[in-house]
């Protein structure tokens, strides 16, 4: 570890001067980093002492001629860069693995050097002492980083690289155990309860990209917890309430949910995430920290702040790609809105065929089947099969810079598409399909396209069950004039009558359905592929003693032998001193060797589909919890089995995700009151008359009454209700802190503190000389005022002799 004999004062003026760490934190020519060292490892005695590995390397399948040239194209460059490279070669000789392990030395130097970058970019005074001037050590997601960094940039070893088939880091496996066994394993209480001491252990092993997801995911669970409840309740109590009632609690329920809830989670998510980056030593002013992507492409330029030679990418060329996404939008809105319209049709083929609706009947296990081929088609393949890596495709091919960029162009794709997966046909149903002529005309519009029927054959409750003739004609779609006396029935299958249209029904289950399968794939499936890789690894392990047993002494010579130290010169860099002796202990090499592999078919853990559904959770909490209050319960039942779920998987904020939510939430004030006065019906129920017309007993369904307020008054009551609510909730936004007073206060002393140690360090400088002529107070002084200016005006003399120092510098 570094250590400084001088004062944190004299350190601070020389870290900012740049007069420090051109030796000991940035890679001075004149002292190159000490030559690594590799073996081969073969089994022997001492191969089974403990050894903590840091990354690994696994290759391609190679033919002989190909294996020769693993030595000079990957172990070589590693070891150049100063780490020490363990190999094990494969019993046939066809792949390698490369176990990397870094000397403590040079880690801390290259860690200093990226902290000293980091900091130059987007840092701030008060992390100075924990960036450059401490030597606090480093967690192991800080040596992972850096050792990242080496093998990647500095021995420009990738995934793309010849006969490279895998780099991951090696995580410590006793850690990973105690973290399963304290807070995964065990269903008591104890993980919900000590969550910040996970998020802490999970930062301090994992990172804080993965530490940020947890800590917001404990954060969003502990927020839903109080509107659970209350949606239980209000579930509950709705037998008793009569439905005038109920549906003017539920008002009430879904302004508490929509627009008191939403952006209370998020301003208490924002004050906890900059609490979160003071605690983890952060800057949580900065919006990002700038890392680069590595398949980025670009042209030789200038930079225009630091004037070094650069790349970049004209924007212009991502205008192909942006058309691309447009049109593969449109092209998803055309087949959602075809999906809906089957979804609708089944719908109401059960509704009249199975007339009774009661709980485990036809008609419910019917609807059920529906909403599963829905969610299948809509979770599944769509957004899985379809969206998720089209978006990646075409972002990739935007070639942005940064990973932020990247990351942050992704993120809105898939925002943009969720609205066009997920939500489509919530606004087609609940805004579209209510308004009176608006289903017949896009029911129309389908059988006349796809089936070449007339633009006003009947269907539904146009046409007679029995006869099958026209009872009346519906307007024709493509607005035309047209006989509305004479129609014909319609020939294709798509029907639709807005008496059937029930909000609930058509919404709760694809929701459910939904929820469930991501619940399934986010629990189940990994505990699948757990007992799948046990029982393969138990079934090898015995076919390897099988083979072990039958081989004569010639054949096990083949294996992979002896292990040597690091410290025996004759034979440090001997490639070919791995056949020399088999050891009583090759079934360790080989259990590594396995755990080595095992790991290198896992996927790397990428938060972004674990952020992509609490956004849809978030989303569908703002926005259908009118409809189906206990929505919160089952989010929050969801994400309690995700949790743990997710702890098996473990490989400066949420970033983009945040603005997401943002705007989730703005979306949800808006549907709220859209469903308030247009599609639930349940604005009617403030008006006596109207709440007695539509108030007819049990079976009374969600949906709009026209006759007591027409579409022109609805659309004024949303546009004045939505108005009305961002202006309260711009008010609330505005007046409550995202930065809570304490820890803004101690940001600040702490910035004072560190600018006043450097006033004072400089004091000693050739400033010295303006110092005494310019009258610097004493910052020492209790009587100083913050309006106390610290430099007095200078006099005509000073201000010559400082002149006369700064041309005698610039002399010499």
């Amino acid at each position: 570890m570094y250590s400084s004999s001088t004062s944190p004062q004299e350190a601070a003026g020389d870290a900012i001067a740049g007069m420090r760490f051109a030796d000991d934190v940035l890679a001075s020519p004149h002292r190159p980093p000490p030559r690594g060292q590799y073996r081969y490892l073969t089994g022997a005695a001492h191969a089974r002492q403990h050894r903590s590995y840091d990354f690994a390397v696994v290759t391609d399948s190679l033919a002989n001629e190909a294996a020769e040239a693993v030595q000079y194209l990957l172990v070589e460059p590693l070891v150049e860069r100063g780490l020490h490279v363990d190999v094990i070669e494969a019993v046939d000789g066809t792949y390698f693995i490369l176990l990397i392990r870094a000397p403590d030395e040079i880690v801390v130097r290259h860690a200093k050097k990226l902290k000293l970058q980091m900091w130059l970019r987007c840092g701030n005074a008060r992390e100075l002492d924990a960036t450059i001037l401490e030597d606090s050590g480093m967690n192991p997601a800080d040596r992972i980083q850096v050792v990242d960094h080496l093998v990647r940039e500095g021995a420009k070893i990738t995934e793309s690289s010849v006969h490279v088939r895998r780099i991951f880091p090696v995580h410590d496996a006793a850690m990973n155990d105690e973290l399963l066994s304290r807070y995964i394993a065990s269903w008591k209480l104890e993980m919900e309860i000590q969550s910040t001491a996970f998020c802490s252990h999970v930062k301090t092993y994992f990172g804080e990209k993965v530490a940020f997801y947890f800590c917001f995911l404990d954060h969003y669970n502990k927020s839903l917890f109080p509107i659970a409840l209350l949606g239980m309740v209000l579930t509950a109590a709705r037998p008793f309430l009569g439905t005038v009632v109920y549906m003017r609690v539920l008002v009430l329920w879904g302004f508490i949910v929509s627009v008191v809830w939403s952006f209370w989670v998020l301003k208490s998510w924002s004050r906890k995430t900059k609490e979160l980056n003071f605690n983890w030593k952060n800057n949580f002013n900065a919006t990002f920290t700038v890392y680069p992507n590595p398949t980025f492409r670009g042209v030789p330029c200038t930079n225009p702040i630091t004037g070094l030679p650069d790349v970049s990418y004209p924007a212009w060329k991502r205008y192909p790609t942006y058309g691309a996404v447009v049109l593969f939008m449109l092209v998803q809105i055309a087949i959602m809105m075809l999906f809906i319209a089957a979804w609708l049709t089944v719908f109401e083929v059960l509704k009249v065929r199975y007339p009774h609706s009661g709980l485990f009947s036809v008609q419910w296990w019917s609807i059920l089947g529906g909403g599963i081929v829905f969610g299948l088609f809509v979770d599944i393949f769509q957004w899985n099969v379809v969206v998720t890596r089209v978006a990646r495709l075409l972002t990739r091919w935007e070639n942005w810079k940064t990973m932020e960029e990247y990351e942050r162009s992704l993120i809105r794709k898939l925002f943009c598409m969720d609205f066009l997966n997920y939500y489509t046909w919530f606004f087609l149903l609940a805004f579209v399909y209510v308004i009176p002529g608006a289903g017949d005309w896009i029911t129309n519009a389908l059988n006349s396209i796809l089936y070449k029927d007339p633009v006003n054959c009947c269907f539904g409750p146009h046409l007679h069950a029995a006869a099958h003739v026209c009872i009346s004609c519906p307007t024709p779609w493509t607005g035309r004039a047209a006989d509305v006396t004479q129609c014909v029935p319609c020939r294709g299958w798509v029907t639709f009558d807005r008496a059937h249209l029930d909000l609930e029904q058509l919404f709760l289950t694809p929701i459910i359905v939904t929820q469930g399968l991501n619940l399934l794939l986010a629990v189940a499936w990994p505990w699948v592929l757990r007992q799948r890789h046990h029982a393969t690894r138990l079934r090898t392990d015995k076919l390897a003693l099988a083979i072990v047993r039958d081989q004569d002494g010639t054949k096990r010579d083949l294996s992979i032998l002896g292990a040597l130290s690091y410290d025996a010169t004759s034979l440090a860099n001997d490639s070919k001193a791995r056949f020399l002796a088999l050891g009583p202990h090759l079934d360790a090499l080989l259990g590594l060797a396995r755990d080595v592999l095992y790991q290198a078919e896992q996927a790397t853990y990428d938060p972004y589909e674990d952020y992509h559904c609490a956004a849809v959770q978030f989303g569908f909490v703002v926005m259908f919890s009118m409809l189906w209050p206990p929505m919160p319960l089952a989010c929050l039942g969801i994400n309690a089995l995700k949790w743990r779920a997710d702890g098996v998987r473990l490989a400066n904020g949420i970033g983009e995700w945040y603005n997401v939510l943002v705007v989730l939430a703005c979306v949800g004030v808006v549907v709220y009151t859209a469903l308030v006065f247009v599609s639930t019906g349940a604005a009617e129920f403030f008006v006596p008359e109207c709440a007695t017309a539509m108030d007819d007993g049990t079976d009374f369904r969600f949906g709009p009454s026209f006759r007591c307020f027409s579409l022109t008054a609805r659309i004024v009551m949303v546009l004045v209700a939505e108005h009305v609510l961002f202006m309260a909730i711009w008010f609330f936004w505005k007046n409550v802190r995202s930065v809570p007073r304490w820890l803004a206060l101690e940001a600040q002393r702490q910035e004072f503190a560190f600018k006043t140690a450097l006033y004072e360090a400089r004091g000693a400088d050739p400033c010295s000389t303006w110092s005494s002529h310019a009258s610097v107070p004493d910052l020492s002084d209790s009587r100083l005022q913050e309006t106390t200016p610290l430099l007095k005006k200078p006099s005509a003399a000073a201000t010559k002799a400082l002149a006369q120092l700064w041309d005698a510098k610039d002399a010499a």
